[in-house]
């Protein structure tokens, strides 16, 4: 099983590469997929996102052709470098990465070791795990795009 990394990617799927990029390697592959466009009108500045989705596995988040974000969910064969998988209880996740914690605005636990990961009301299980580059970590840097040059 690959490991999802923090700050790099998934497998062969990491950061620096391009939404072009990605969409050539999945038609490689035979992976469908479909493609969202969200034009975050109203946004300062005002930068379109595009999003990769296959359906119910993972989505990837672009801006100005590059992977900023890649947001993991169903089925339950995704886990982080240090162990923290989907189907796992919050209080395991807890006791591998102390600095979890929870963001009462985004509903999630958030890492300072670079990912998101929410649980499920109903289970109290994790249901998903988002990875993302360091510059999410910092507003004005993340909204600068600068990362993307």
């Amino acid at each position: 099983m690959k490991k999802i990394i923090p700050f790099v990617g998934y497998g062969e799927y990491v950061f620096s590469m391009t939404l072009d990029e990605i969409r050539q390697k999945l038609n490689d592959e035979g992976v469908r997929f479909r493609q969202e466009h969200w034009d975050n009108k109203g946004c300062i500045p005002e930068v379109a996102w595009d999003i990769i989705r296959i359906d119910n596995t993972m989505s990837m988040f672009f801006a100005k052709n590059k992977m900023f974000k890649i947001y993991f969910e169903s089925p339950d064969i995704w886990r982080l470098e240090n162990g923290i998988e989907i189907k796992m209880t919050i209080e395991d996740a807890l006791k591998i990465d102390n600095s979890l914690k929870y963001n009462d605005d985004e509903e999630d636990y958030e890492s300072s070791n670079g990912y998101w990961i929410e649980e499920s009301l109903e289970s109290g299980k994790i249901e998903s795990i988002t990875i993302f580059i360091k510059e999410v970590l910092d507003d004005d840097e993340f909204y600068s795009y600068n990362w993307t040059k």
